[in-house]
């Protein structure tokens, strides 16, 4: 492999992109990465033909650095199907490619398929694709479906699980009702919305957000610096300059003193637990107050679903005003459990409380719940980075303790 291209790997760095070998303007093979450096590296020794053959044939390599790793998974998929990497193409052919069909029914459904799942079953759909990576795809639709709820119903007779958890609107399964034009435009609006990020067109897709939390997924998929530089993506994100929202975050938490983490644990839904750990200030030092660790056991049956799971275990607490309250609430999770505890919260009603509720996304190190948009964690007072990486592993720890002591009890009935 050439000199230029090996210093171009050993140089990449750690955050997630896409990297396309050429032959002088010739593309070869697109790929992405989680972690660029590291796959990259996987190229520097000869371990099978399509190294082999790059080795022989490339002499220019091009790195793409990007936010997260399902942009990376998007923004390839516009790649490939742009340039037709010739390798792409004789490695992997289109029929084991993954694809997104969307049907051209009333209220369109949408479905993840290969080439050949389109002219066996959904000849008349739109496609979108390819996609090399259908887990990563599969993440992007589990979060989209929470905002933009659609349909991917075959005929059945029973309302859908989707329709259930609020996941799809549910017109599949009404089979005496007729739709009004008010409905119609309302899903084909989130079908819209679905393909706008799928195909990156996200100028027109942040004009049509309005909703904050509609904003959190674009910020997900397409935050980095060439987006960032798009004058409507900051209006969209407007707010003060980062050092007076530093400031603004210091004076938000400088108040609090007492604060609880919360978790919750299960095995493929059953024996779900929740816990409770409680932290103080002490002569400007947080230490665990133990005292006021708890443990829950899950009494609801929608013991898969994590944020109804947590839901229920900060609303059973917060019935228990001889427990002090704190000023602080932390979530281990991202903006489904976060909306889940602040929803527990608000439905307390007591004069004078004042509950700060915020959620910790480990894999992307932000936390939500301080600003409209999610934050990364290192904007923090260094104490409150130090307390949340606390809280959250001792309370992971504690439920787990908990969550093992209950299946051993269950296993010698």
């Amino acid at each position: 492999m050439l000199t230029d291209i090996v210093k171009k790997i050993k140089s990449a760095s750690k955050e997630p992109g896409i990297y396309i070998f050429y032959r002088n303007r010739t593309p070869l093979y697109v790929g992405k990465a989680s972690n660029l450096k590291n796959r990259l590296q996987n190229y520097l020794a000869i371990t099978d033909l399509k190294t082999e053959s790059l080795h022989r044939e490339a002499n220019k390599l091009k790195v793409i650095k990007l936010r997260t790793n399902i942009e990376a998974l998007i923004v390839e998929s516009q790649y490939i199907k742009k340039l037709r990497p010739r390798y792409n193409i004789l490695w992997r052919d289109d029929s084991s490619y993954t694809y997104v069909f969307i049907t051209k029914d009333v209220f369109p459904r949408i479905f993840i398929g290969h080439e050949t799942d389109k002219k066996r079953f959904y000849p008349d759909s739109q496609s979108i694709g390819p996609f090399t990576d259908t887990a990563a795809l599969k993440t992007v639709f589990r979060l989209l479906r929470k905002y933009f709820p659609y349909c991917n119903c075959v005929p059945h007779l029973r309302i859908c699980l989707n329709a259930q958890i609020n996941n799809c609107p549910g017109y599949c399964c009404k089979k005496q009702h007729i739709p009004t034009k008010k409905e119609k435009f309302a899903y084909r609006k989130n079908i819209s919305a679905i393909i706008s990020i799928l195909t990156g067109k996200n100028k027109t897709f942040i004009k049509k957000l309005k909703d904050p939390y509609q904003l959190l997924i674009l910020d997900k998929i397409w935050q980095h610096a060439p987006y960032l530089a798009n004058s409507e993506w900051r209006i969209a994100n407007s707010g003060l300059p980062i050092a007076d929202r530093k400031n603004t975050i210091s004076h938000k938490l400088s108040a609090i003193s007492r604060a609880e983490c919360y978790d919750n644990s299960h095995l493929s839904g059953k024996e779900a637990v929740g816990a409770m750990t409680a932290w103080k200030k002490e002569n400007g030092i947080w230490i665990a107050d133990k005292n006021m660790w708890r443990k829950f056991k899950i009494y609801g049956n929608y013991t898969e679903d994590d944020p109804r799971m947590m839901h229920e275990i900060v609303s059973r607490r917060l019935r228990h005003p001889e427990w002090q309250y704190p000023d602080l609430i932390i979530i281990d999770g991202g903006i489904a459990q976060f909306n889940a505890a602040l929803s527990a919260v608000n439905k307390l009603k007591v004069e004078g409380l004042k509950l700060k509720v915020i959620s910790f996304a480990k894999p992307d190190q932000k936390i939500f719940g301080l600003e409209k948009s999610p934050i990364l964690i290192t904007k923090l007072p260094p104490e409150f980075q130090k307390l949340i990486k606390q809280a959250i592993q001792n309370t992971h720890n504690f439920v787990i303790r908990y969550h093992r002591k209950i299946r051993r009890r269950m296993f010698l009935k």
